[in-house]
């Protein structure tokens, strides 16, 4: 008999001061910009397309930057993924990147992260949900809540960065 797939989705939101358009324009036109917007965590480079667009694949290089060790992980160990981007939906301001190599690869047989924007009732916030989608390899691997509080974090510091005050001379 088959085993049965078991899908899990660990789900955060983070409530950005920034219209909804605004964001989701950003983030799709401008992730490869990340590892300037968060250099002590992240690090990238496209090694296919052009890093935003469907088929497009990275690799980063990232520091979870875990308070307490799980599985023996070191905060500030530098880890590896490479991901494609497989999803994006302009009408409900979503994209989906799948991992496919990688240090989270090792527990996981699908580790996938689903942003979806969501515009707030004012015009000058919206919503940043973030998914992760995933499938362990066996029961006992743990959730990757330590990769949840860093798409988190991420997205605090992302807020931050959007409303930072435009100098101009």
């Amino acid at each position: 008999m088959a085993q049965l797939s078991r899908q899990h989705v660990l789900d955060v939101e983070n409530q950005i001061k920034c219209p909804a358009n605004k964001l989701f324009d950003f983030i799709k036109n401008n992730f490869t910009m990340l590892p300037q917007i968060f250099p002590s965590v992240l690090k990238g480079e496209v090694l296919e397309g052009d890093g935003n667009s469907l088929g497009s694949v990275n690799r980063w290089e990232y520091v979870l930057g875990v308070r307490r060790a799980e599985n023996g992980a070191n905060p500030d160990e530098i880890l590896v993924v490479k991901e494609k981007l497989v999803e994006i939906d302009e009408k409900n301001m979503s994209f989906t990147r799948e991992g496919i190599e990688g240090d989270v690869m090792k527990n996981y047989k699908r580790f996938d992260l689903k942003a979806i924007v969501i515009p707030k009732g004012t015009d000058d916030e919206s919503i940043l949900k973030m998914s992760i989608i995933f499938e362990k390899f066996n029961e006992n691997d743990p959730h990757p809540y330590p990769y949840l509080h860093f798409f988190e974090r991420m997205a605090t510091m992302f807020g931050s960065h959007l409303n930072k005050p435009v100098i101009t001379q």
